[in-house]
């Protein structure tokens, strides 16, 4: 069984059913608002994000696990002042994979905020 370690993920592409990886956003960090075919599970590890899920802000902290159901728009709006954790996509049946967008003025990605939890 192999290991992955950090700054490496479990890619569909290497015939994987599932990916698998981690993730960390801080100062300076970009991230894209997107969609997958597939469910996706976010644990948190550390720190603290807003994100968007179709539509509604919500407030994730350590401890949480986030479930994107398949077809969801999602996004990274703020972290506060960073959050880590780890992502695990069900399958693609479809054959895609990666992030995918509605909108493809939405693959460039924007910076996310850092915010206080207060504002």
């Amino acid at each position: 069984m192999p290991v992955h370690e950090p700054g490496s993920w479990v890619d569909p592409a290497s015939g994987s059913p599932y990916a698998a990886g981690r993730f960390a956003l801080a100062a300076g960090s970009r991230f894209d608002r997107h969609l997958h075919t597939d469910d996706e599970l976010w644990l948190i590890r550390s720190g603290a994000a807003t994100i968007l899920l179709d539509g509604e802000q919500q407030l994730v902290r350590a401890g949480d696990i986030v479930r994107i159901p398949a077809g969801t728009v999602h996004d990274i709006l703020a972290v506060h002042p960073e959050v880590s954790g780890f992502f695990v996509e069900t399958g693609h049946q479809d054959g895609l994979s990666g992030h995918l967008h509605a909108d493809p003025a939405d693959a460039d990605g924007h910076e996310v905020a850092v915010r206080d939890l207060d504002g």
